[in-house]
């Protein structure tokens, strides 16, 4: 503050000191501007310290490089019911899977054969279903399943969309087959669609199957 005097009194009187009035007022004025710069100071970090607390947007991190899995699609096991309008539907059980085949033109979709239905006299579509039940980078296992109309169901009961059972449906597995293997069944280890080997082209991630 001493400095700032001395600084002042030379720049206006440089051969004679100015009232002491004057050089009062002036150190009141610098004493009123630091406290409104450390006032201003002290407000900019409670507002950045609340804009962190509430959620509001910060600068954005650094990228980490690396590359993703990708998310395979799973369905899971099979409900033990659903409905059609106001019929219900039970699951009758897991039926086997015959077959399976990749699509020459979708990567990621496959078609599977099922057994034929010889008991259900009056199905209502769709009384089958292909689920996936895991995938990873290496396999994946599917299931079939069949339904039927509930026995308890009155008389009155209407199959909107009546047709016999599919003996071969599509799954889409949302993520190209690629080389893994298909397994059939919610156990066991039998295959029903054998991984194949996978030629590269040079400077292509794309994986093309013979």
């Amino acid at each position: 503050m001493r400095d700032l005097l001395v600084e002042y009194v030379e720049e206006r009187t440089p051969d004679e000191a100015p009232p002491f009035e004057e050089l009062e007022r002036a150190a009141r004025d610098l004493r009123r501007r630091r406290y409104v710069v450390s006032a201003a100071v002290v407000a900019m970090v409670i507002v950045a310290g609340i804009a962190g607390v509430l959620g509001y947007p910060r600068a954005a991190t650094e990228p980490t490089l690396g590359l993703e899995l990708p998310k395979y699609a799973v369905d899971g096991p099979a409900p033990q019911q659903y409905k059609l309008g106001t019929t219900v539907i039970l699951l009758r059980g897991e039926i086997t899977v015959r077959w399976a085949r990749a699509d020459p033109e979708l990567v990621s979709l496959l078609t599977v054969g099922v057994e034929p239905d010889e008991v259900a006299i009056e199905p209502c579509l769709p009384n089958t279903v292909v689920r996936i039940l895991s995938q990873d980078g290496g396999s994946v296992r599917i299931a079939a399943y069949r339904y039927g109309i509930a026995p308890d169901q009155n008389e009155g009961h209407q199959c909107n969309n009546p047709g016999p059972a599919p003996t071969t449906l599509q799954v889409d597995l949302k993520t190209p087959l690629g080389n893994r293997t298909v397994y059939a069944g919610t156990t066991g280890e039998r295959v029903v669609l054998k991984g194949r080997d996978c030629l590269r082209p040079a400077g292509s991630f794309a994986a093309r199957c013979r």
